[in-house]
């Protein structure tokens, strides 16, 4: 071989390096998430951007899933590091779709909604996937909190419902399950609505330790119809905030195809046997 002529061995590995690294990152969230959103989210200034799940446009019911707030939940050695990926915007993105969709770790408030979604027992990876590619989720508290054991404050309710009611009316949902019944957050909502805008207001008797309540109220041309339930935390009882839920119309389990089938012939099976019997 000449002095200064490349191998073809070298050649072909550095043109295929060239290639790989040229080629377009794969999106880890194209099959589960959109982005058509963004832009209003941006025109809001919204703090984190919201998880909004594929199928959400295209659900006849909308739904929003409200969590609270999140804090800095690392031990003070990592506590820096842990803070600055919490204040990325795509973290509670990145967050769930490690916890939500794809089951990483055993966070006990994602564990135990699913489980009240989908009851009985605990659902399959290809439910948790159909679930939360259906909803929009985001949390309310727009203020990152130092540790667990604070309280977001009636200002920060304030300041986030305001926002919610602005990406509720973005999205065009029609529901939204709330996680928490405090009294104060619900009071810090009403407080905001306009004459007129509450549509309906029921407090419902208590369940475990906790008190629901279910509000309706007018957003633009929509109504949005909210259920408050308790947070589903270390004491939520999944199979009677499960029934609860399917109780007050708020069922969110989306069904496979065989699924589907099943339940048409369920509704049909009468039908079905005639025409087999003919």
């Amino acid at each position: 071989m000449k002095p200064g002529r490349a191998s073809p061995a070298s050649v072909s590995v550095t043109n295929t390096t060239s290639i790989l690294s040229s080629a377009p990152a794969v999106d880890p969230f194209q099959d589960y998430l959109v982005r058509s959103f963004d832009p209003v989210f941006e025109e809001l200034g919204l703090r984190w951007l919201p998880w909004v799940g594929r199928g959400f446009v295209g659900s006849d019911s909308r739904t929003i899933v409200l969590g609270e707030s999140i804090y800095v939940y690392e031990s003070k050695t990592e506590r820096a590091e842990t803070k600055a990926r919490i204040e990325r915007r795509e973290s509670l993105r990145n967050r769930h779709l490690a916890i939500g969709i794809k089951g990483n770790g055993n966070n006990i408030y994602v564990r135990n909604f699913e489980r009240a979604v989908f009851m009985p027992g605990s659902p399959k990876l290809a439910d948790r996937a159909r679930l939360w590619s259906q909803v929009v989720y985001h949390n309310l508290v727009p203020a990152l909190l130092e540790k667990r054991a604070h309280r977001p404050t009636v200002h920060d309710f304030t300041k986030g419902w305001r926002e919610f009611l602005k990406l509720a009316e973005a999205t065009g949902a029609a529901r939204c399950v709330v996680y928490g019944t405090d009294w104060a957050k619900v009071q810090a909502l009403l407080a905001l609505l306009s004459p007129g805008q509450l549509l309906h207001k029921k407090r419902v008797p208590l369940i475990s330790r906790s008190r629901p309540s279910a509000i309706s109220i007018q957003l633009g041309d929509r109504r949005l119809d909210m259920l408050f339930i308790g947070h589903p935390s270390n004491h939520f009882s999944w199979k009677k905030w499960g029934a609860f839920m399917r109780d007050q119309g708020m069922t969110l389990a989306p069904q496979s195809l065989n699924d589907q089938l099943k339940a048409i012939y369920r509704e049909n099976e009468a039908l079905f046997k005639r025409v087999e019997d003919a």
